[in-house]
C-alpha cells in the first residue's frame, strides 16, 4: 500500500485524472470569452458605441444587423456560453464523482487486505469495531477527495489566473487589487488551516477509540454487571465524551473564523472596485462596461 494518499491517486487514476484535463482547459476559454462579452454588449450594443455617426444597422460576420437586434444577438450569444459552462462543468462534476467511488472502492478493499496481513499478535492488540470504523465511515470523505485532488485545484487555479488575467487586462489597477486580496487569502488562509487539520485528525482518532471502547463494554457487559462497575464505565465514556466535544468545538471555532476572513476579503473587493474603478470611470481612463464585466469576474471567481 502506498505511503501517501497523493501516490495512492496517482498510481491508481492518473489516466482517468487525464481524461478530465481537456473539459476543464474547455471551461477556461468559455469562461474568458463570458467575462468578456458584456463588455461587448454594454458598449457596443447598449450604449451604441458600434453605432456611431446615425449609423441604425452594423455588420457582423457578413450579416446586417439592427442596433435591437444586435443586442438580442450578443445576449443569446452570452445565454449559450452560460449553457456550454454549465455543461462543462456538469461533465467535470460527474467524471470527479465517477472517479472518486470507484478509487474509494479500491482504497477499501486495500486496507481490508492490509488487516488480513496482519499478525495474530496485533490482533489481540486492536479492536473490531476500530477496524470496521475505519474502513466503513473515516475513509468515506476520502471519496470527494480523491476525485477533487488534483482536478479541483486545477479547476479553480486555472478559472482565478483566468479573472486575474481579464481584469489586468482591462486596468492595472484593478488588477494589483484583485491580485493583493488574493495574495492575502493564499497567505493566511493555509496558516490557519494548519490547527484545522490537526484539529480534525485528533477528533477522528478519539472518536476511533470511543468505538473501540464501546463495543469492549458490549463484548464485556457481563463482566461489567458481576463486578458491579457500570459507574466507572459510565464516567469513563463521559470523559472521552468531553474531550470529543472540547476538540469539536475548538474545530467550530476555527472554522467559522476561517470563513469570516475569507468573506471579509472576498466582500472588501468589490468596495475597492466600485471605489477606484468608478473614479477611473468618472476621469475617463476606464469604460463603465468594463468596470462592470471586472467586478462579475472578481464575483465569479468567489
Amino acid at each position: 500500500m502506498e505511503r501517501s494518499l497523493f501516490r495512492f491517486i496517482l498510481r491508481y487514476s492518473r489516466r482517468d485524472q487525464l481524461r478530465i484535463v481537456p473539459f476543464v482547459l474547455a471551461t477556461m476559454v468559455v469562461y474568458y470569452a463570458s467575462l468578456d462579452l458584456p463588455k461587448t454588449i454594454i458598449n457596443e450594443a447598449i450604449q451604441g458605441g458600434r453605432f456611431t455617426d446615425g449609423a441604425t444597422e452594423t455588420t457582423w460576420l457578413g450579416v446586417e444587423f439592427g442596433r435591437l437586434e444586435y443586442l438580442f444577438l450578443l445576449s443569446g450569444i452570452f445565454l449559450g456560453l452560460i449553457v456550454l459552462n454549465g455543461w462543462l462543468k456538469f461533465r467535470i462534476n460527474t467524471m470527479k464523482g465517477w472517479m472518486g467511488e470507484r478509487m474509494l472502492r479500491r482504497l477499501r478493499y486495500v486496507l481490508y487486505d492490509y488487516i488480513l496481513r496482519f499478525p495474530l499478535a496485533r490482533f489481540r492488540r486492536v479492536k473490531g469495531a476500530e477496524m470496521a470504523s475505519m474502513i466503513k465511515d473515516e475513509v468515506e470523505p476520502l471519496g470527494g477527495f480523491i476525485g477533487e485532488a488534483l482536478i479541483t485545484p486545477l479547476f479553480l487555479g486555472g478559472q482565478a489566473l483566468t479573472a486575474m488575467f481579464f481584469i489586468l487586462y482591462q486596468h492595472w489597477a484593478l488588477g494589483l487589487i484583485a491580485i493583493g486580496v488574493v495574495g492575502m487569502q493564499a497567505y493566511l488562509i493555509p496558516k490557519l488551516r494548519k490547527r484545522l487539520l490537526v484539529l480534525g485528525r485528533e477528533r477522528q482518532l478519539t472518536a476511533r477509540a470511543l468505538a473501540g471502547r464501546i463495543a469492549e463494554t458490549v463484548d464485556g457487559a457481563a463482566e461489567i454487571h458481576a463486578n458491579a462497575t457500570s459507574n466507572y464505565e459510565r464516567a469513563e465514556i463521559a470523559a472521552r465524551l468531553g474531550r470529543i466535544f472540547k476538540i469539536r468545538f475548538a474545530l467550530y471555532q476555527r472554522k467559522f473564523l476561517i470563513k469570516f476572513l475569507n468573506n471579509f476579503l472576498s466582500q472588501v473587493t468589490p468596495f475597492l472596485f466600485y471605489t477606484v474603478g468608478g473614479y477611473l470611470v468618472i476621469m475617463g481612463r476606464l469604460d463603465i462596461g468594463a468596470l462592470v464585466a471586472v467586478i462579475a469576474a472578481r464575483s465569479e471567481e468567489h
